[in-house]
């Protein structure tokens, strides 16, 4: 399914001169925040636990012509997070945008009573202990008017089921953006979340046909979300426009959350199968 503004420029260079560090930014949704971060102008750091595939992806970047660098690491690891941070400051000469990507996936699948508590405390490494880490290291080398932005899930609050460590580490997320955006408003660093809902990912295209309409079923918008949802919602947090703008959550979710109750849960409800209902008044 193409987009209505698939056609459209982007913005002009909002961010020329300025440099990104995106942690988990190899692939997936952090791939897609670096490509549209560049394109827009910014030098990039990429972060991620595998140096080959972070450096890759720096090179993907650097094709298209943007200053780019890997930072690989693990963003638990203080030590590993200072060392990301002076590299991107080093090789690119600041610090404007951190994108607090980096997750560990629903780790633990299964129901409460079988959740094992290393993954739980994994969860709350990268999700949670790893974005404060990134924020405190970031936040030390910014000037005033950069940004930061935290990858939260509609999981923090919707729960997901047999989700129990993922969802409660990214209600982590967002509780951490709202109190690191008082902490660092002083300083003129705004911090925000994104959101996202059902995103296309490398798990989701090993779905089979089924089980992809049944991912796609539930959003009133009709469609997955993909990576250049959440990027255009990073680059809109991160640049002038959003100046007045912190301590919020923007929610991506082709309006998943804005329901009572997904369509099919009851028929009676559901809207009639026509195209009347998009038509202008009657004459």
């Amino acid at each position: 399914m193409t987009h209505a503004f698939d056609e459209q420029p982007l913005p002009q260079k909002r961010f020329a001169g300025r440099v990104a560090l995106v942690t988990g930014g190899a692939r997936n949704i952090g791939l897609a925040i670096a490509v549209r971060l560049a394109s827009e102008g910014a030098a990039i750091a990429v972060n991620g636990p595998d140096e080959q595939e972070a450096e890759a992806a720096a090179a993907v970047l650097r094709d298209t012509g943007a200053r780019a660098v890997a930072c690989p690491g693990d963003v638990s690891d203080p030590a590993q997070v200072s060392a990301c941070v002076a590299r991107a400051v080093e090789e690119l000469g600041a610090l404007d945008v951190l994108v607090n990507n980096a997750a560990a996936a629903m780790l633990g699948r299964g129901h409460l009573f079988d959740l094992d508590p290393a993954d739980w405390d994994r969860s709350f490494a990268v999700n949670a202990r790893g974005t404060f880490l990134c924020t405190v290291a970031a936040a030390r080398v910014m000037a005033a008017g950069s940004s930061i932005i935290n990858i939260s899930s509609i999981g923090a609050s919707r729960a997901h089921r047999a989700a129990v460590a993922y969802d409660a580490s990214k209600g982590a997320v967002e509780a951490t953006t709202r109190a690191t955006a008082l902490e660092l408003a002083p300083l003129g660093i705004r911090v925000n979340a994104i959101a996202p809902g059902p995103v296309i990912n490398d798990r989701f295209e090993l779905l089979d046909a089924a089980q992809k309409r049944a991912r796609i079923q539930p959003v009133p918008l009709g469609r997955m979300g993909d990576g250049s949802d959440v990027a255009a919602a990073v680059a809109f947090l991160a640049s002038p426009d959003a100046s007045f703008i912190t301590g919020q959550v923007l929610t991506v979710d082709g309006g998943l959350t804005a329901q009572i109750r997904p369509p099919g849960a009851d028929p009676a409800l559901d809207y009639p199968a026509t195209t009347h209902l998009f038509e202008g008044p009657a004459s």
